[in-house]
């Protein structure tokens, strides 16, 4: 009988290296694994945005797409971040308290609001030093045109993959 070690050992597995060689591993593994070192670095990149800055990389996305969209509500702003309203409005509150939007109720819609940045938030949106954004702006600079435009279809096709698979479970 084979000792587990040496079990792994015919497969190309050596137990003594941390993990197995991505060329080893299913396309769609290898791909996933892609995707969750991206998530976690980004996650950990968005903690340390907040600890330094107070704004972390979710709140500076918001902040950013209201410096470019000003009077944006916060609906839309939900339909173009892909989240629940009800996830957004926790982002909301925490980047009104921290006094870097401004939201105004809709005069003719009390239920919507539109936001605007607060002289404070502008300056916390302007920097993309240290942030996931600078370090997304830095690999596209580094990809080409045409690769761009692969890796944008091909995330918007996982995205309605992913989308059918949560439509599954929630029927």
């Amino acid at each position: 009988m084979r000792s587990k070690k040496t079990a792994h050992r015919t497969r190309g597995y050596d137990a003594r290296m941390r993990t197995p060689p991505r060329s080893e591993l299913p396309e769609v593994l290898a791909f996933m694994q892609g995707l969750w070192a991206v998530v976690h670095r980004m996650e950990r990149l968005s903690k340390q945005m907040g600890t330094r800055s107070g704004v972390t990389g979710p709140q500076r996305l918001v902040l950013r797409l209201v410096a470019l969209f000003p009077g944006l509500s916060a609906g839309d702003l939900a339909t173009m971040l892909h989240l629940h309203p009800s996830t957004l409005t926790g982002i909301l509150r925490r980047l009104d308290d921290q006094g870097l939007i401004s939201r105004t109720a809709d005069p003719d819609d009390r239920r919507r609001t539109s936001m605007r940045l607060t002289s404070r938030g502008t300056r916390a949106s302007t920097s993309t030093r240290a942030t996931v954004e600078g370090a997304v702006a830095a690999a596209l600079a580094r990809t080409s045109d045409a690769h761009r435009d692969i890796t944008r279809r091909f995330l918007e096709q996982l995205a309605s993959c992913l989308d059918h698979e949560v439509d599954r479970f929630e029927k």
